[in-house]
Formats: structure tokens, sequence, C-alpha cells
């Protein structure tokens, strides 16, 4: 038996390092999974290696900025599983390194697009799906970015400080509905996107000096685990919860 049998989980950017292993521990403890991203070969890749080994998922392209493509992307999930049960939603976007002021205006843009009104959009159609069902887990990918401020970033940590406080507004208004609504705040994890940024691992772990206690970077499994927790009936009294997965990086 596992943790989630008799589920249905969307996931976004599931093509990706953290939503990938997401992706693919749901599936090994008995969800149904539709894998979501804006990269098709990625997606398509995660919903064949959970096939692979017994698992039952379905690939989607999807730009979650994009209304009638979310709506579509629901729609098929519906369609080929006949419910969503649980979401994971994980789609971003970073900005290149602007102080506030130089900051163009279209990339300010770009990054809220993705970020969080792509998690709004998500959120605002799988929510009555969850509602037909009885019930469902939402876990939004907000950021240690949302908490506390990094240098040069204003859209990303406006943005995932935003997710923060939707996923709080949603946990409110749908505890009738028995919809939970948590977000995951990952710290630094290592994997593709964080050496598109840095020279190497070694360099990552000095530049965040004494914040990084644990003196080493997370891996997507762990931000994975506490997906699943969220995901699964183990956290029935768990909503708008911050889950900081980030070796104390924000304790102080």
């Amino acid at each position: 038996m596992g943790l989630l049998d008799g589920k249905v989980a969307m996931v976004t950017a599931a093509g990706g390092n953290i939503a990938g292993a997401t992706a693919r521990l749901f599936a090994a403890e008995g969800a149904r999974v539709a894998c979501l991203d804006i990269a098709g070969e990625d997606v398509a890749k995660t919903a064949a290696d959970i096939e692979e080994v017994g698992g039952k998922a379905i690939a989607i392209p999807c730009d979650v900025s994009d209304e009638d493509a979310v709506k579509d992307a629901i729609a098929e999930t519906v369609s080929t599983f006949g419910t969503i049960t649980t979401l994971f939603n994980a789609a971003a976007f970073s900005e290149a390194r602007h102080r506030l002021a130089d900051m163009p205006v279209e990339m300010w843009r770009a990054v809220i697009d993705v970020n969080l009104t792509g998690m709004f959009i998500v959120c605002k159609y799988t929510i009555p799906e969850m509602q037909k069902a009885g019930g469902g887990s939402i876990i939004n990918v907000s950021s240690i970015y949302g908490k506390v401020a990094a240098r040069e970033r204003p859209a990303y940590c406006s943005s995932k400080g935003g997710v923060r406080m939707m996923t709080k507004s949603i946990a409110v208004d749908y505890a009738e509905d028995n919809i939970r609504c948590n977000a995951i705040l990952p710290g630094p994890i290592e994997g593709p996107r964080m050496l598109a940024r840095n020279p190497s691992i070694a360099a990552v772990v000095e530049r965040h000096g004494t914040r990084l206690h644990m003196k080493r970077l997370g891996r997507s499994s762990e931000i994975a685990q506490t997906a699943l927790f969220l995901a699964s009936d183990e956290s029935s009294f768990t909503s708008g919860a911050d889950m900081a997965v980030d070796a104390g990086y924000t304790a102080f």
C-alpha cells in the first residue's frame, strides 16, 4: 500500500529537477500522475520513467501562464484519470540580476506572469475538480526568497512572497471544501538550474556562507519527501503552512 493510493496528482514543471523527483515519488507511492511542463521533451522523459517502472503517468506540454493551455491540461487529466485530488504547483522563472530601479518592466511582468499568475491560474481551474472529488491537497512551491530577500532579484522575491500569501488565502477559503493548501519553501537545492547561475556547487555553498548551516545544498528528493507528506492523508490537519526545507536558512 502506498501513501497516495487512489489519488490523482497533477505536477507542474515536472520536467525539472524538483518537480520531476516529486512526480516520480508520487507515482511510486500509488498516485496516477499528470506531468505538465513547457519543455515537452523533458516532461515526456519524466512520464516515461514513471511508466517504465510500472506507474501510471501522462505527459502534457503546458505553459502555466496560458489560461487556455491550463484548462486543456486539466481537462486531459480528468479525461484520462477521472479526477484531480493532488496538485504540486512548481513552475517558476527567474530574472537576470537587477536592482529594482534598473529592471525592465517587461522582465518584471514575465517573472510575475509565470511564478504568481501561473500558479493562480493552475489553482483556479484545479480547485473545482477537487471540490467535485470531495477534497484535495494543493502544494505550492514558494522559496526561501519568499521569506527573506536575495540581492538583485526583486521580481523573484516578490513573486514567491505572493505565492505564500495566495497559499494561505486558499487554505482559509476552501477549508470547508476539505481542500488543504500548503507552501514549500526550498532552500538552495543542488541541480542544473543552480549550476546555470554558478560555476560550481562548491561556489554556491561558499556564496551562501553562514546561512547554509549544514554546509551542503539540499537534494530534490528532500523536497519530494516533504511534498509526499503534504499530499498524503498523514497531513490531514496541516493547511496554510509554510514548510521551509532549508536546513535552518530562514531560522533567523
